[in-house]
């Protein structure tokens, strides 16, 4: 049946197809039909009550020491970013609120350093700075920390990377810190 058509094939149409075989087939198509209908509707007959979801609810946090320079691990960026990116291996941790959290260490290609405190939420892909480094090597709690989403991918997307390819795993959960740690250490 090499260069011809499948539904041709089947018959469909020609002397050889019986009336038997369009009925059964037409039914086929008409069962086929209404059970792709009856599936948009299955959500709306099912009542949905908000008072058995759990609400996210953010853990307490507590600040972690200023970054040593010996706990810096590398994060591997793009060859077109600018930035060289450090995550402090000792500040990573993922509480009750499967938020990820850890001293980050920003450089320019200057050497000019800013160090933040972030947490990256997997599941809505945002991030909140909590603290940001001081000249006086510490880490002063910012102001108005607020969730805000990740930036898309650009030029030094830091964030981004992190998310994608280091933080979150492929079910947009938060890795354990021994698995952010292997993931930024064992880059093939």
């Amino acid at each position: 049946m090499q260069g011809t058509h499948w539904f041709s094939a089947l018959g469909i149409g020609g002397s050889k197809f019986s009336h038997g075989r369009r009925l059964l087939f037409a039914a086929l198509v008409l069962t086929a039909q209404s059970l792709h209908a009856d599936a948009g509707n299955y959500d709306q007959n099912i009542p949905f009550d908000e008072k058995y979801v759990e609400k996210w609810k953010e853990s307490q946090i507590v600040l972690p020491s200023y970054p040593d320079d010996r706990n810096l691990i590398p994060v591997p960026m793009n060859v077109t970013d600018t930035l060289k990116i450090y995550i402090d291996g000792k500040s990573i941790s993922r509480a009750k609120d499967l938020v990820a959290r850890f001293s980050l260490v920003v450089e320019s290609p200057s050497g000019a350093r800013s160090v933040f405190y972030d947490g990256l939420r997997c599941e809505t892909r945002q991030y909140k700075t909590y603290a940001i480094g001081t000249a006086k090597h510490s880490l002063e709690p910012a102001s108005d920390p607020q969730w805000r989403p990740i930036p898309r991918p650009e030029i030094n997307a830091f964030r981004d990377d992190l998310y994608r390819r280091y933080v979150c795993d492929s079910h947009n959960s938060a890795r354990s810190p021994q698995d952010i740690v292997r993931a930024l250490t064992y880059q093939p």
